[in-house]
């Protein structure tokens, strides 16, 4: 007779309304590191059912009001990029991935690529999950560049959300055996539901809008280590200053733009418990002339300087860690 099939239940309601959130942001699952920078905008409670159906994890959460990151730097430090279909039941969330908008209400679905950076706000909600791990997400779906924000209509979602109310009943009595098989019908269902959502032709973008795609990546690569300058972009591009400039003029310029870059990188080095590179070598390595141009610039754009928000960071951290510190 098979097992049954384990069932990870986590929840908070538990703890004193204080210390939630800490205790929630500093558990292990799915990783050891967190995953996304959360700030919760209104007071926190959650609760999570998972289970692993096959390849695939299944997850049914209940959770309050958020805004959710995830960098750059994050997804350079971290080894969990996987393709999450985000199912929601109750509740909204709206915001970017790579620059992409996407607003998702109940009734609706959207994907979510770990690989890419993100900012998104949801209000309380209740969702299914389906989280794919990379390889079996191209196997199944490649390529994979248009659900990086690919959004469900609620018809497109409907047969998705009553498949996973199913499996989400079924839990309790569901059995090892019976997971590969569920993990399985689950890619398949998604597989025909992308038939349909997925647009037939790549929307067109404007001459600048591509060449603003190409540059960003170009500075990308060069931040750190690499000339940046317009003429050295231009050269690498092909193109005329003028060209380079009017696909730059929503951000101030093509040197905003990367200061900009430079200034989020600095923010994430700095708010890096695990690394603690001295201020001096943030600003050699991200392309300021030195730790005071870096602190100059930090303090114009964030209110404070490296020092005062690496000290903020280690305090709120502090705060956590005391909080879930079990009593003696």
């Amino acid at each position: 007779m098979s097992e049954p099939l384990p069932i990870l239940r986590y929840s908070t309601e538990a703890f004193p309304p204080e210390e939630r959130y800490a205790r929630w942001y500093l558990r292990d699952w799915p990783r050891q590191r967190p995953i996304y920078r959360t700030q919760p905008t209104e007071p926190f409670d959650t609760s999570w059912e998972t289970a692993q159906l096959g390849s695939i994890i299944f997850a049914a959460a209940t959770i309050t009001a958020m805004r959710w990151e995830r960098h750059i730097q994050d997804i350079r430090d971290s080894d969990f990029d996987p393709i999450i279909l985000n199912l929601m039941v109750r509740g909204e969330a709206q915001g970017q991935i790579d620059g992409l908008p996407f607003h998702e209400t109940a009734g609706m679905g959207h994907f979510h690529d770990l690989s890419l950076p993100s900012l998104h706000m949801s209000t309380g909600s209740f969702t299914y999950s389906f989280i794919l791990p990379r390889p079996v997400a191209e196997a199944w779906f490649a390529p994979l560049h248009d659900l990086r924000a690919l959004v469900l209509t609620a018809d497109q979602a409907a047969l998705l959300i009553d498949f996973a109310a199913a499996i989400h009943r079924a839990m309790p009595t569901l059995t090892q055996a019976q997971a590969e098989p569920l993990g399985r019908s689950a890619l398949e269902l998604i597989a025909t539901v992308l038939k349909a959502a997925r647009p037939s032709t790549t929307p067109l973008i404007s001459a600048d809008e591509a060449l603003h795609l190409r540059a960003s990546e170009a500075i990308e690569r060069r931040l750190v280590e690499g000339d940046v300058s317009v003429e050295a972009l231009c050269k690498i591009l092909g193109v005329s200053r003028a060209r380079l400039f009017a696909a730059f003029q929503k951000d101030g310029g093509v040197q905003a733009f990367v200061l900009t870059r430079r200034l989020d990188n600095a923010r994430a080095a700095l708010a890096d418990i695990y690394r603690h590179e001295t201020i001096g070598t943030i600003a050699h390595r991200l392309g300021f002339s030195d730790a005071a141009h870096l602190s100059r610039s930090f303090r114009a754009r964030y209110g404070m300087t490296p020092r005062e928000y690496r000290q903020l960071v280690a305090t709120n951290l502090q705060v956590m860690r005391t909080s879930t510190a079990p009593e003696r």
